[in-house]
């Protein structure tokens, strides 16, 4: 239960802001509809997950794109003389 309100970043904060508020809205209005969006954004805040099934997170490693797709250029002198 502990670790479900650990690595809280800007868009956690985002979803369960959101989720809160249209919640909160859908409640006093007696729209049941932005009730169950309410309740789903701020589940997947708590959860921590994204709306993917799989969590949005970027890897933690740095990898290099084309480390060894991209040679560096070596100019030839092909022009007779």
């Amino acid at each position: 239960m502990g670790n479900l309100f650990k690595n809280g970043d800007i868009s956690r904060w985002i979803r369960l802001v959101s989720g809160v508020g249209v919640a909160s809205y859908g409640l006093s209005v007696g729209d049941y509809f932005l009730l169950m969006l309410g309740v789903f954004f701020a589940g997947l805040a708590v959860l921590n997950m994204g709306c993917c099934c799989g969590g949005c997170s970027t890897a933690t490693e740095t990898k290099a794109l084309y480390k060894d797709f991209v040679k560096p250029y070596q100019a030839k002198d092909n022009m007779k003389r």
